[in-house]
């Protein structure tokens, strides 16, 4: 004998809990401004580091251009004899006086240490407990 009914079985309702769609389209919404801004931001710089590299390429080739024109004139005037009077041309056997050759070292020599004064003896000290501390007293 039973005294009370069993409960019946029902199957459990499923509800979303979440975000809402306008949330949804909130954030791909701010997802899609900031790939764009990052896109726009990397294009900035990709044009900046670009213009610098123009601009050091034709610094440099304006000095390639003025190092071969120095180039070119240096070899004219060493074909005309204009460069004896350049220090680079005077050459170290005919205009170097024996006291201006190159300089020499010699080794250091290592410094005599003095040895020490300070002796400690043993015999000074009493062998009994407690005679290397120092009370006042």
């Amino acid at each position: 004998m039973c005294f009370f009914k069993a409960p019946s079985i029902q199957m459990p309702t499923v509800q979303y809990v979440g975000p809402s769609q306008e949330e949804i389209d909130a954030q791909n919404t701010a997802l899609t401004n900031f790939q764009n801004t990052l896109t726009a931001n990397n294009q900035t710089f990709q044009t900046n580091i670009q213009n610098q590299i123009t601009k050091a390429n034709e610094a440099t080739a304006d000095l390639m251009t003025k190092i071969s024109t120095m180039n070119t004139q240096t070899a004219q005037l060493g074909g005309a004899g204009g460069l004896t009077d350049a220090p680079y041309a005077i050459t170290s056997e005919d205009n170097v006086d024996p006291t201006e050759l190159a300089q020499t070292t010699t080794t250091i020599k290592k410094k005599d240490k003095p040895k020490g004064s300070l002796k400690i003896t043993q015999s000074g000290i009493q062998s009994a407990a407690g005679a290397g501390v120092n009370y006042g007293v």
